[in-house]
């Protein structure tokens, strides 16, 4: 009874944590009991007290992050193209499965050399987490507090500290947000990139940007690429060969998850214009709707949504004549 009590204790005020370079099993000895627990342990609280000299600014070791206003700013007064990694890009590198991508060696690789390359027609997005969390909303801090924790160190290892990186949730201005009141003209701004442009969305099969919204209603023309919602990377020699048949005046944006990390370099490699802009669609569909939370969207996948992750047919003849190429079939 006294060893069980102990054992509820833990569950309900410890959190689990993944290290992945320490999947073994830990002791812990309580009163003389050996007790073994699944994985190493960590309170919230601590997290939070070993996260807080980076959020105060007392340790300054963190990576060169442009905020979401001034990148936007550099996207719409050039020609460059973006790149961006999130936790799931990490996650991978680290030898991770992630929900709709198992890992592969070979991407691992790209995205890595993507990280710590000098190249500076691409930029090169990463989370602007490292230091202060004040512009993210609670659940927001928790997550990237416990991800940091977990992972900051082998993070670290990977990106390149004399590089300028830019805010990976440029695309990603509303659910996360503290403040909320600036999305309105944060995405009329976003809009001029597109506007009376020829636009090619390289998209997972659900996903579905534009449809039912105006967002890209300002573009001169829509085609889209529609891409495997799972494990697109088995698809890329085909998808980036479609994506060279087009004009070099077509602008790219690219919704693909890690696929489209990489995939952003390589048509910006071969003088296009790629925006990797996963999520923007998704933000703009909470934005209209005032959502407070992750909700799922109708015909859309949405694979932070609980019930989200549902793939319907569309039939929509207007969207159908939109596809330029299909390889979810």
């Amino acid at each position: 009874m006294f060893l069980n009590n102990i054992k509820n204790f833990i569950k309900k005020n410890i959190w689990y944590i993944n290290n992945p370079k320490d999947s073994k099993r830990i002791q812990a000895k309580i009163l003389g009991i050996k007790l073994t627990l699944p994985k190493k342990l960590a309170s919230k609280q601590f997290i939070a007290k070993q996260n807080y000299p980076y959020e105060a600014g007392t340790n300054t070791d963190i990576p060169k992050v442009m905020e979401r206003n001034q990148a936007l700013e550099i996207l719409l007064n050039s020609q460059k193209s973006l790149a961006r990694f999130g936790d799931g890009e990490f996650n991978l590198i680290f030898g991770n499965n992630l929900p709709f991508q198992n890992y592969s060696k070979e991407l691992a690789d790209r995205l890595k050399y993507i990280l710590q390359t000098d190249d500076e027609s691409v930029m090169t997005g990463i989370p602007n987490n490292f230091g202060n969390l004040d512009h993210y909303r609670d659940d927001a801090v928790d997550f990237w507090r416990k991800y940091h924790y977990r992972n900051r160190q082998n993070i670290y290892t990977l990106l390149n500290f004399n590089k300028q990186y830019y805010d990976a949730e440029i695309s990603r201005p509303y659910i996360s947000a503290n403040d909320r009141s600036y999305c309105g003209e944060y995405f009329k701004k976003f809009k001029q990139l597109w506007e009376n442009k020829d636009i090619v969305f390289v998209e997972g099969k659900a996903s579905r940007l534009g449809y039912q919204n105006d967002l890209f209603s300002n573009a001169k023309s829509i085609k889209r690429i529609i891409c495997p919602p799972q494990n697109a990377w088995t698809k890329y020699p085909e998808i980036l060969a479609a994506c060279n048949t087009l004009p070099k005046n077509t602008l790219f944006i690219l919704a693909l998850g890690p696929t489209a990390t990489v995939l952003a370099y390589d048509l910006c490699k071969s003088e296009y214009r790629a925006l990797d802009l996963g999520h923007i669609d998704i933000e703009y569909e909470w934005f209209l709707m005032k959502a407070d939370k992750k909700v799922p969207i109708k015909n859309k996948y949405v694979n932070e949504a609980k019930k989200g992750r549902i793939i319907t047919e569309l039939q929509d003849a207007n969207y159908l004549k939109e596809i330029y190429k299909n390889f979810a079939h």
